[in-house]
């Protein structure tokens, strides 16, 4: 998590409860004020980088209302969407915490901002308001989340999530295409509706002038890196200086536009009008941080950059296999980061290869950790959907068809083909660790219907 070019996530807090004087949970007389206080103080200890604007509001629900004196300081409706709308107009989202019982009325309020919110209950304090409002906003199908818990950690991490989405409704893209198909104004208006992402159309002919002005001699020193780290199998070396070329351009149009992310219509290069593959070039930004996508797959680079929010771990970007003999789903792609903990962590081994259906140019065959837990998921803008399983890192195969790159990871095969949905395409993006959980909070909280591919 980090702060967007210095300016801090803004995050509305509402602390709820009664009146102190009226006899409900917690107690007659309770301090709401000093546990605000509390809470709000260690929230931000925790999540430093966050701006969080605190409120404690005071509602009267109507069979408690004789116990509440006059002059009592009590907020109505129209108080709270003064709140949210005023002193909160800015924030991402909310973090509504119930401090005691009754508030009625408070989540629906909340809910007609239209932004996220997350729902917490400080135990033993508001605990029936607290489900009250999760099933009330759960039927109808709010973007929202829900947290009941004694271990404080769990509510920062579901609070990061808001984080999240305000680091995506940021996120500025790269794509570069020879040209722009009519589907594409489209897609790119409902991407910035559901993750407020932006696009920067970039031709061909542009990323051709930067590789042209790229420097051969500190592509030389790349590629010098690339293979002194891995295994050359057929490729030639000046395949992978071009390849490194391909790298610096792209990194220049990068920091151009300011973007952190990137993808290319790039399958078959020479038919694209390309002069070098771009892969290990994608292979070196994603073990930078970046967000790197072949294909121009947009809902592959959506999913990409998810994770890597979330994870600090790179994506995968594969044409999955079945082989339901083995229990295996095979991930499959000429391109793969090797750096898969995330940035600066230790580099699985890899070999630079050719890419595999031309027999031609440079691709990465990496060798994912064996034993260890991959979840994939894959997300639909335009259907506002994503699906998702997970598994184990059984194998990596070494097989000369099909894409270079195999990794293969023991999983519920059978209801993947059975629930398997072309809505999605073929490709699935995959990361080290089970983040499952992670990812399906995300969704429900930024209004994504989520289908578990493998249940």
């Amino acid at each position: 998590m980090s702060t967007r070019g210095g300016k801090k996530t803004r995050i509305g807090v509402i602390f709820s409860a009664m009146p102190p004087e009226a006899p409900t949970w917690p107690y007659m007389g309770y301090d709401y004020e000093g546990r605000a206080k509390e809470l709000l103080d260690k929230l931000s200890k925790a999540l430093p980088d966050v701006e969080l604007v605190g409120e404690v509001v005071y509602f009267v629900s109507p069979y408690l209302k004789q116990f509440v004196r006059s002059g009592s300081k009590v907020h109505t409706e129209e108080d709270i969407w003064r709140i949210v709308n005023e002193e909160m107009a800015d924030v991402v989202g909310y973090v509504i915490w119930y401090l005691g019982l009754w508030t009625p009325g408070l989540v629906g309020v909340v809910a007609k901002t239209g932004k996220p919110f997350i729902l917490v209950d400080d135990l033993f304090a508001g605990s029936g308001e607290f489900l009250s409002a999760y099933s009330w906003a759960r039927k109808r199908k709010l973007r929202f989340l829900g947290i009941a818990s004694s271990n404080f950690s769990d509510i920062v991490e579901k609070v990061k999530l808001l984080c999240l989405i305000d680091r995506l409704r940021n996120l500025k893209i790269v794509v570069i295409r020879r040209d722009f198909p009519t589907w594409f104004e489209e897609y790119e208006k409902t991407l910035n509706e559901v993750f407020g992402s932006k696009i920067v159309r970039v031709s061909v002919e542009e990323l051709i002038a930067y590789y042209n002005q790229a420097s051969e001699e500190e592509a030389r020193k790349f590629a010098d890196k690339w293979i002194s780290n891995a295994s050359l199998v057929e490729a030639k070396v000046e395949d992978v200086v071009r390849s490194a070329r391909m790298y610096i351009a792209m990194k220049s149009l990068l920091e151009k536009y300011g973007a952190e992310a990137i993808t290319i219509d790039c399958f078959p290069p020479g038919h694209k009008g390309l002069p070098a593959y771009p892969c290990l070039g994608f292979f070196q930004l994603l073990n930078e941080g970046y967000t790197a996508t072949c294909e121009a797959d947009l809902d592959s680079l959506i999913t990409q950059a998810v994770i890597r929010y979330l994870t600090g771990k790179p994506g995968f970007v594969s044409d999955p296999v079945i082989d339901q003999g083995r229990g295996w789903i095979i991930y499959a792609h000429c391109l793969a980061p090797t750096r898969v903990y995330g940035v600066g962590e230790r580099q699985v081994d890899y070999k630079i290869r050719t890419h595999s259906e031309e027999r031609a140019g440079v691709a990465v065959q990496a060798y994912w950790p064996v034993g260890e837990p991959i979840t994939t998921a894959k997300i639909c803008v335009m259907k506002r959907m994503m699906v998702i399983h997970s598994g184990k890192i059984a194998s990596n195969i070494e097989e000369e068809r099909g894409c270079r790159t195999k990794v293969a990871a023991e999983a519920e095969v059978s209801n993947i083909l059975k629930n398997w949905n072309y809505d999605f395409g073929w490709h699935r993006v995959s990361v080290v660790g089970d983040h499952r959980k992670e990812l399906i909070d995300f969704a429900n909280l930024i209004g994504l219907n989520v289908i578990e591919e493998d249940r």
